[in-house]
């Protein structure tokens, strides 16, 4: 997803400090430990004390408040450049927000998404990756030990009270930056700009973050826009792309003019499925782009369902993205049922807004004259069984050319226009009902059973 999204989790209560074998003593919570044999947090430490700024910094977003700031209601507005960044000796960060999770800060972790090398018409060479790693008394690398519960934050959020790290679940790293309480900014792109000015005057605005005008950040400009998720408590996330294709037609008519071959995206397809590749395509060790952008979407249930997970986030940090393959019907349900889990009241939530955001859309003057390619849907649920879902990601949004009317259900013949974004509504809602459909069926029986006995 291009719109990216963050998922907060709650500090823990702080605990008196006990003494650790290097004899640091922390006041506010028990030391963390990292392998340079320090404390984690040395403004707390009684043995090592405030030693730099950045300590100071680190302090203060633990204690919820930035120095010379009022009351914790105000947000700090903090520079992902001016966090801490983690030393060689301790890649994973500094801030631990609950008892598992991790989060590191400073430079973004090497970026993979597509959108790196199909926004390019050249060569993109693969990332270099930019953090050490640990080595453990083995002399083998730690950090696939600890992989799974360390997370970049590009920057650290706070709304009201709440205080959480700010993580992105897909599209292109470094998109993002805090904003004013309760927003974030994003990148500008001129045509999502225009997307949203339409949108906040249509039927649809209900159902898509607030766009809250342009800012300039850095000498950057940006669209700064709702923050979804900050009335949420530790809310699981998942980022969902509608239609039946991800590329626009204009983007294939260019591709096709200029046909290169590609070894970029030759790796990128390898690297997914092996046998992907025909016999000559191998032979080159390259692909063009419009055969990439087809097999991208083919490959996973796009083509098919007319929808595809880009990536989901628990409630206790666990992630992933690494659904391209998850294809068919009963993939995709399994997926699904992954991210609710087994509560009905939350299925139903989803449902009802889902639906509502279907008979909007059909009745809405912008979805009725727009290409809606690439564009998200973001649930988020959390513990309370608050629940709500998001249209998210308009920068692939394109006005119809004159005279052509598109129902977003039709297949996609070049020419047409047709994006399947309804088709994909329509088959992900059918979906969510079945997993309801069979787990009330389950509580019932279960119920049936008790009376009996």
């Amino acid at each position: 997803m291009e719109q990216s999204c963050g998922i907060q989790t709650n500090p823990p209560d702080h605990q008196n400090g006990e003494k650790k074998d290097n004899g640091c003593v922390t006041e506010s919570q028990k030391g963390a430990q990292i392998p340079n044999g320090q404390c984690t947090l040395k403004s707390d430490c009684k043995t090592h004390g405030m030693s730099d700024d950045s300590d100071k910094l680190t302090n203060s977003l633990m204690n919820g408040k930035k120095e010379g700031m009022d009351d914790c209601c105000e947000s700090p507005h903090v520079e992902a450049s001016s966090l801490p960044r983690p030393e060689i000796s301790n890649p994973v960060g500094i801030e631990t927000f609950d008892g598992n999770v991790q989060y590191q800060f400073g430079e973004p972790p090497p970026c993979e998404c597509d959108e790196c090398i199909l926004e390019h018409g050249d060569e993109v060479k693969a990332p270099v990756k930019k953090f050490s790693r640990l080595l453990g008394a083995d002399g083998q690398s730690s950090w696939k030990k600890i992989r799974n519960i360390v997370h970049w934050s590009p920057f650290i959020q706070q709304f009201k009270k709440n205080r959480y790290p700010w993580i992105q679940l897909a599209g292109h790293q470094g998109n993002f930056q805090a904003g004013e309480p309760g927003a974030v900014l994003k990148k500008y792109d001129s045509r999502e700009q225009k997307a949203f000015d339409k949108l906040m005057k249509d039927v649809l605005r209900s159902y898509v973050p607030e766009y809250r005008g342009d800012v300039v950040k850095n000498n950057e400009k940006y669209l700064q826009l709702q923050d979804l998720l900050c009335e949420f408590d530790s809310p699981c996330v998942m980022d969902i792309k509608m239609g039946t294709r991800t590329y626009l037609e204009e983007e294939l008519e260019k591709a096709r003019e200029k046909p290169k071959l590609r070894k970029d995206m030759y790796q990128k397809m390898i690297e997914v499925d092996p046998s992907a590749p025909t016999e000559e395509e191998n032979a080159q060790g390259a692909v063009i782009k419009p055969r990439y952008m087809q097999w991208r979407d083919e490959m996973s249930s796009s083509t098919h369902l007319g929808f595809r997970i880009e990536g989901i986030k628990k409630m206790d940090g666990a992630s992933s993205k690494n659904f391209k393959k998850t294809k068919t019907h009963d993939e995709v349900k399994e997926a699904l049922q992954h991210f609710v889990g087994t509560d009905s009241e939350v299925y139903s939530k989803y449902i009802k807004r889902l639906k509502a955001i279907r008979v909007t859309q059909e009745s809405s003057e912008f979805f009725s004259a727009h290409e809606i390619i690439g564009s998200s849907l973001l649930f988020v649920h959390d513990k309370s069984r608050q629940a709500s879902v998001w249209m998210i990601d308009f920068g692939k949004t394109n006005p119809l050319p004159e005279q052509v009317k598109v129902n977003h259900r039709d297949l996609w013949v070049e020419g047409n226009h047709e994006d399947g974004y309804l088709f994909g509504l329509d088959n992900l809602i059918s979906i969510l009902e079945k997993i309801e459909e069979e787990l009330l069926s389950v509580s019932e029986k279960e119920d049936s059973s008790i009376q009996v006995e």
